[in-house]
């Protein structure tokens, strides 16, 4: 059971993450909304429209700014306890350095959960949604559901059950509509990518329908002109970051069977994994700032130095993941070296802390 006191720093932790949350992702969406701005008035995608969209994008922001606030929320609101030498007390009265550690990841262990909730469950189907609205309000002709992308091009009607990086189709059904408003024919193809300003298409199992019957013509490549327009995998394919784990394995396990290239989509996947750790490696950093020399100095110190920690955090796996599709690295070890060199910072800070 808990006690008293493990419940007040537990408490803490958690108020400081919620507060710094709230700051950190009011700053994104203020950016994010920046950024929409330019898409604005394409199509009948307007101001309310890119509203929609971003707050669509706010539970995957959110997830992504959980190990930073985190941190800041730690520094500021058990900071100030340390300032106000209720920390002192507690160790005055026999409360562990070990203890007060094991109080503040428990904190963070509620944080988690949250962060696992939001990032797994709600995010990805958030962010769907929020691309569908776009793709949509872009262009009146396209949309993209659970059961695929559909786009209307005069007559012709695309299906594809997967849009891929590097603009590509995956289970492309093409159906031309003859002037008279019934099927002149049906094309499915296992696979359809945007070369060099035309189309190639893989497996092609085309069927003309007319009064005299059904003809068919089974070409295992082809080339055509026209398909969909390039522009839209801007706005239509998904970035390995907002996935769930689960759809991300199971991608890996589709690209791995058909021997394309998942380096990608393995470090996203390796990064979902480690990145609810990063929360409590964070928290681990905080705990030094607490106790001694350390402490002294106002709330603008702990902000200045949390930002430049959850920073240096951010940028460091965003160039350990380049670093490991450039350098050709395992997977798990671009994904999981920044965790594990601030946790190294957080276990030597916590050797040296004097209380």
């Amino acid at each position: 059971m808990t006690t008293v006191l493990g419940r007040y720093i537990i408490a803490h932790v958690l108020a400081g993450t919620v507060l710094a949350l709230l700051l950190l992702v009011t700053l994104d969406l203020v950016f994010a909304m920046i950024g929409e701005l330019g898409d604005v008035g394409r199509g009948n995608y307007g101001l309310w429209e890119a509203v929609v969209y971003v707050l669509l994008t706010l539970p995957r922001r959110i997830y992504e700014m959980v190990p930073t606030a985190a941190l800041l929320g730690s520094l500021l609101w058990l900071g100030n306890l340390a300032s106000n030498s209720e920390l002192t007390a507690m160790r005055a009265a026999g409360v562990t350095l070990a203890r007060l550690v094991f109080w503040i990841l428990q904190g963070g262990l509620i944080v988690v959960l949250a962060m696992l909730a939001l990032g797994e469950l709600l995010a990805p189907g958030a962010e769907a949604r929020g691309q569908n609205l776009k793709t949509f309000a872009i262009d009146e002709r396209l949309t993209v559901s659970r059961i695929g992308l559909w786009a209307r091009d005069g007559n012709r009607i695309v299906h594809a059950d997967a849009i891929l990086p590097g603009d590509r189709l995956r289970g492309v059904r093409v159906i031309e509509m003859d002037p008279d408003g019934g099927v002149a024919s049906i094309t499915r193809m296992s696979q359809a990518e945007y070369e060099d300003g035309r189309w190639l298409l893989h497996d092609v199992n085309r069927s003309f329908l007319s009064q005299f019957g059904v003809r068919a013509e089974n070409p295992p490549k082809e080339t055509v002109g026209r398909l969909l327009a390039p522009e839209y995998f801007a706005v239509l394919v998904v970035e390995p970051r907002q996935m769930a784990a689960l759809d991300l394995a199971a991608y890996i396990a589709y690209l791995k069977a058909n021997r394309l290239d998942s380096a990608a989509y393995e470090v996203a996947f390796w990064q979902r994994i480690t990145m609810p750790a990063s929360t409590w490696v964070m928290l681990l950093l905080a705990v030094p700032f607490l106790f001694g020399r350390q402490r002294e100095g106002g709330a603008g110190r702990r902000l200045f130095i949390g930002l430049i920690l959850g920073v240096g955090f951010v940028i460091f796996m965003r160039v350990m993941t380049h670093m490991g599709l450039v350098y050709d690295l395992p997977p798990w070890v671009a994904a999981s070296a920044p965790l594990w060199l601030f946790l190294l910072i957080a276990v030597v800070a916590l050797s040296r802390t004097r209380v």
